[in-house]
């Protein structure tokens, strides 16, 4: 079975498609195949494509947790928010009707270990059921804060942005907890939402 990265390179990465569709995974495979990724089974594929249904079985977020593989999903906005918070690895969430080119754009930015989600997502997902607050340009944020943000775009746990950083895990949680004042959001996935809104970050 061909390893994660092998023979496949940065930019090939391999990727594994688990839906419930027969009809579905068969077109994903193919586009897959039509970019010159290399599709296998099992995991130790670099990137992982599933939709709603594989998600939703049983520990499926701490599995790919502990798998560490980067995630693409296939459904539902409403995976933002446990993503964001259950992953330390790159993944994005893209509609059933993406276009193969976003779906390409996901599946490399998954296997960078970056956020990939597009424009409607975004708007769907909002802040979690929060009530937006307004948008001004005039949220002001340190540049420890706008580090923090770009980190949490990227999709880093509290852990490794602490490491990139140089700093401690508790002391990027205050600064975590800080752009969320500020932002008027209570979640990671809102964070980045309000930040890409407001100018702060781009994914």
């Amino acid at each position: 079975m061909t390893g994660r990265g092998e023979g496949a390179g940065l930019s090939q990465p391999t990727v594994a498609v688990a839906l419930r569709s027969p009809a579905l995974q068969a077109g994903v495979e193919a586009l897959l195949r039509g970019f010159g990724l290399g599709v296998i089974a099992g995991s130790e594929a670099d990137v992982l494509v599933l939709d709603d249904a594989g998600l939703a079985e049983g520990d499926a977020l701490r599995t790919l947790q502990e798998g560490g593989v980067g995630v693409v999903v296939l459904g539902s906005a409403q995976w933002s928010g446990p993503l964001a918070e259950a992953l330390e690895g790159g993944w994005a969430v893209l509609g059933p009707d993406c276009t193969p080119a976003e779906l390409l754009a996901g599946v490399l930015a998954a296997a960078a270990g970056l956020v990939a989600l597009p424009p409607e997502t975004l708007a769907a997902l909002g802040t979690d059921g929060e009530e937006e607050p307004p948008i001004h340009g005039d949220v002001l944020l340190t540049p420890r804060e706008r580090d923090v943000l770009a980190l949490l775009a990227g999709g880093l746990s509290n852990k490794r942005a602490a490491r990139e950083l140089g700093v401690s895990e508790s002391t990027v949680k205050f600064h975590v907890q800080a752009v969320y004042s500020k932002l008027g959001v209570q979640s990671r996935a809102g964070a980045v939402t309000r930040g890409v809104q407001l100018g702060l970050i781009s994914v």
